[in-house]
């Protein structure tokens, strides 16, 4: 989430750069720049009416205490604190309605970040290797691994629908040494292995971004009020959230 201060601080320029990820993005960085003056101006209010409270309070308990009453002054306090009330509402909605806006804007992109509609726009900045040349046209994966009984797409699409595949026999030993050596090589460099719970609280997504923006392909436990996680990254990076 971005910093509040920042947009109050360097709005045009935190909104031209959000803008080169979409004119959508641009107006929630208005409507959070409006609301943060807005909330800023209640914030004033409660804090006058809340000083203003404090003072009659304490006249009208040395009236008491000489044993006075001053029924101008009771109704003053009545109505300072009818008005003091609806304020903190307005302020919460709008604290409230503000946190919700900051969630929904992405990250600023790096200066150097190209603009453009698609991948066809991007900039290649190195590469690494040569791409192995043949004497023969190469077959894509897909077509090698049916050819090799390690890949079934006709099954996978009969379980899950199309794009997914049943990887067999060698092909499935193939994802598990896959994930063995990553495992292997990265505790061998110094990297501490971890096994994460599968379901974690909103407030865990949130902190990684994905809430609220991407509810919607979200898997959740309305039951236990707890979301599947996408990648292990997201309870890893809650790990040192706080």
């Amino acid at each position: 989430m971005l910093d509040l201060k920042l947009i109050r601080k360097n709005y045009e320029e935190v909104r031209k750069r959000i803008a080169t990820r979409g004119e959508e993005y641009a107006k929630l960085v208005d409507k959070v720049y409006e609301l943060d003056k807005e909330k800023r101006e209640v914030q004033k209010e409660v804090e006058g009416l809340r000083a203003l409270l404090n003072k009659k309070s304490r006249e009208y308990g040395k009236l008491k205490r000489e044993g006075k009453e001053d029924e101008n002054l009771k109704k003053e306090l009545s109505q300072i604190k009818e008005n003091l009330s609806r304020l903190e509402e307005k302020l919460k909605e709008l604290e409230e309605e503000l946190n919700q806006t900051l969630l929904r804007i992405p990250n600023l992109p790096h200066p150097t970040v190209p603009i453009g509609e698609d991948e066809n726009d991007n900039v290649e900045i190195r590469r690494w290797g040569e791409p192995p040349k043949f004497s023969f046209p190469p077959k894509p994966h897909w077509e090698l691994g049916e050819k090799l009984g390690i890949l079934d797409f006709e099954r996978g699409a009969k379980l899950s629908g199309s794009r997914f595949v049943v990887k067999r026999g060698l092909g499935a030993r193939l994802v598990r040494a896959l994930i063995n050596f990553m495992l292997d090589l990265h505790t061998k460099n110094g990297y501490l292995e971890m096994y994460v719970p599968h379901l974690v609280k909103p407030e865990i997504l949130i902190g990684t971004g994905q809430l609220p923006k991407f509810e919607e392909d979200l898997f959740k436990c309305e039951r236990d009020d707890l979301y599947l996680i996408p990648t292990a990254e997201v309870p890893l990076t809650n790990l040192h959230r706080e």
